[in-house]
């Protein structure tokens, strides 16, 4: 027998294993051990020294000798333990490593221990499991962990990890869980907490991981354990929680029919413009050539609402804008060309027919011959009074106005403060019913008037130092004229548009997609024909209804926007805009439809409209200073709570946490704290998890430091 007390240099770990007895779980000594018999059976060999031992002073009884292991898995001490005894520690007192039980892998878990029963039921299931040499392992009472015994876990954590394992946990009591030092363990090392209280289906039960727990629950306990822990948690993209929150809003030009999808992306290589500036004036373009002939569908109206849609771009100088417009409407420019020169033809003999005649000749002549109308419906700068003249005089049925000096618009003398109520209104009543109405003083009676069954698309583009104002300006948000425009604000593209030999090789008049593109455009413009029998006509229109599909997936899209528009939602600050969400849509798949040849307007046609509409909303949600507002709850909160995840380097707080320290009024209202919760969640900001009956907040990973 080695004398335990001998000088340190001379009893090594071999020598004190060489000289125990080495007993196995059928060996009658092995079962009968007090400390087997008190904590357990691990069922693997345990080393027992079969006589008394003396270690300063105190004798150890035929005590339990454990090997000690360093994170290499070499031997560098022993454990004596007896039952009530402290633990010593051979040689040095002080463990430099860890017993273990299992095979070692650094793929597979290792499970850290600290109590002497659970080393010895994990060790049953199969898991490789080490044990913390604490000195108070084998006392008749159980103590609470001193500071020390914290240091020493986190020791063996450390040594493990730097030894290259990676999934390291340690079992804990759901009480032990919201304990400072466990959770600084799981902040400041690689070990994972098992909660042991687990929720199963239905079933709820603390595992106690005692010697009378049984190895198959334990194993189950494990194993569910930290799958949960290692399941990845699925998160969506961070929604914004205000309408000045930047995120990526590309342009959904997948949307638009094959013809016109082609068409914006080969505009856009020829001119070197943004994607979403091209798409808009594609749209403009089919927008002008469809209110004539189609009105989209109304919930309330057999004869439908126009489809004329009015459209918004914010382009720098020099992006492009003109170019890209032209090209989108050359086949309206040529169109319009061939019927102007067919005008000036009419004029010249309407004037060659009243030459020479005596003024009372040539008044007859005038009134049963009028003069010939100017065919032009593409205009660039004109006011409402003007265009409302040529609506009421019957020159003009359908008409667009294009601009990409949007300034000059919202700067024109409509736009002044003294008119432009008038004005907002009378676009207004264009937009929604083709309506518009000239009233003038009594002595300047003529062109006053009434026209109906009237359209108007617009097509504006300007900088974004021109549109800034106007676009922040309440009343122009407030009396619906902008929440009726599509809006997009592309990126910039100066200085990336080179030019290289094959892009000077390059001819917009011979691409086969602008072709196609054109060549439909003058199909619709000229050629085609009436689909629908007079009966069906509305003043020379028809509407294009929706089938079932798309009437769901309208409804659909009506509810999700008026459901963002509630208090907290994103949406709030802007109802003018989401209220109109389903109307364009409608509209805008109406365009579509039409421009591809529908008879009908289908589900696939419908999502594509909606998708624009979507990005449209984004882009006015993100635009700077649409809304003067505070910080909402949601900013307020999300900003607490990722502050007390990242000061405490985790992913989760308590809910319970939550409900008592977070900004008032939110802590002392508990509807108003759930509804900025629910917001949060439903912006993929949080998710709740529970463990046991503890709820926790997770943050999303972007927000963890």
């Amino acid at each position: 027998m080695l004398d335990y007390d001998h000088p340190k240099e001379l009893i090594t770990p071999e020598a004190i294993l060489a000289e125990c007895e080495q007993l196995v779980s059928f060996n009658d000594a092995y079962s009968s051990h007090p400390l087997i018999q008190r904590f357990g059976s691990p069922e693997q060999p345990i080393y027992v020294d079969d006589g008394n031992v003396d270690i300063n002073g105190v004798t150890y009884a035929q005590p339990l000798i454990m090997p000690i292991y360093d994170g290499q898995m070499e031997l560098v001490q022993c454990a004596v333990m007896q039952d009530g005894q402290r633990v010593a520690v051979i040689p040095d007192g002080l463990a430099r490593g860890f017993a273990r039980y299992g095979d070692f892998d650094h793929a597979q878990p290792v499970i850290i221990t600290y109590s002497l029963e659970a080393f010895f039921k994990i060790a049953q299931t199969g898991y490789a499991v080490v044990l913390v040499l604490l000195p108070t392992l084998c006392s008749n009472h159980k103590t609470e962990l001193k500071p020390y015994d914290f240091k020493q876990i986190e020791f063996v954590i450390n040594q493990l990890s730097q030894a290259g394992y990676k999934q390291l946990y340690l079992p804990v009591r759901i009480e032990q869980m919201h304990l400072e030092p466990f959770k600084k363990l799981e902040q400041s090392t690689a070990v994972r907490l098992l909660c042991q209280y687990l929720k199963i289906g239905v079933s709820e039960f603390q595992i106690e991981l005692s010697q009378d727990e049984s190895v198959s629950e334990v194993l189950a306990f494990l194993d569910e354990a930290i799958e949960l822990l290692n399941k990845p948690t699925e998160w969506g993209d961070l929604l914004p929680l205000s309408q000045s929150e930047t995120v990526l809003n590309p342009y959904p030009i997948h949307a638009l029919p094959p013809l016109a999808q082609e068409a914006v992306i080969a505009i856009s290589e020829h001119v070197q413009s943004p994607i979403a500036m091209t798409a808009q004036c594609v749209i403009g373009a089919i927008s002008h050539i469809a209110q004539a002939k189609v009105n989209a569908p109304h919930p309330f109206n057999a004869h439908g609402e126009p489809c004329s849609l009015f459209l918004l771009t914010e382009g720098q100088s020099g992006s492009r804008k003109s170019t890209s417009r032209n090209l989108a409407d050359q086949a309206i420019i040529k169109h319009e060309r061939k019927q102007y020169e067919a005008y000036r033809q009419e004029l010249e003999q309407w004037k060659s027919g009243q030459a020479g005649l005596p003024k009372k000749d040539r008044e007859a002549y005038c009134a049963e011959n009028p003069p010939p109308n100017d065919p032009s419906t593409l205009y660039s700068d004109i006011t409402l009074e003007s265009i409302a003249g040529l609506f009421i005089d019957g020159v003009l049925n359908n008409a667009s106005i294009a601009s990409d000096e949007a300034g000059q618009f919202f700067g024109g003398h409509s736009m002044k403060a003294d008119t432009r109520n008038q004005a907002l209104g009378g676009y207004a009543k264009l937009f929604d019913d083709g309506f518009v109405e000239r009233t003038r003083s009594k002595s300047n009676l003529n062109g006053s008037g009434r026209a109906y069954d009237v359209r108007l698309t617009f097509n504006l583009q300007g900088q974004h130092e021109v549109l800034a104002e106007a676009l922040k300006d309440p009343v122009l948000r407030g009396q619906g004229f902008l929440p009726r425009f599509i809006l997009t604000i592309p990126e910039n593209l100066a200085g990336t548009r080179l030019q290289d030999a094959i892009y000077r090789n390059k001819n917009a008049s011979t691409d086969h997609r602008l072709i196609a593109y054109w060549t439909r455009c003058e199909y619709l413009l000229d050629d085609c024909p009436q689909v629908k029998a007079d009966h069906e006509l509305h003043n020379g229109r028809y509407v294009l209804p929706m089938n079932d599909e798309a009437r769901e997936i309208d409804a659909a899209f009506y509810n999700m926007f008026e459901e963002l528009q509630g208090k907290g939602k994103r949406y709030e600050y802007l109802q003018a805009f989401a209220s109109r969400a389903s109307q364009l849509a409608r509209r805008l798949a109406t365009v579509f439809a039409y421009f591809e040849g529908l008879q009908w307007i289908d589900a696939k046609t419908l999502k594509g409209a909606c998708e624009v509409v979507k990005h449209s909303l984004n882009e006015w949600a993100m635009y700077a200073d649409i809304e003067v507002k505070t910080e909402t709850e949601a900013e307020r909160l999300i900003k607490w709570i990722a502050k007390k995840c990242n000061d405490q380097k985790t992913d989760r707080i308590a809910y319970s946490n939550v409900q008592t320290s977070c900004p008032r009024p939110m802590q002392k209202n508990k509807n108003l704290l759930e509804m900025v919760v629910e917001q949060l969640i439903d912006s993929n900001h949080i998710k709740i998890e529970s463990i046991g009956r503890t709820r926790y907040v997770v943050i999303h990973p972007c927000l963890v430091k």
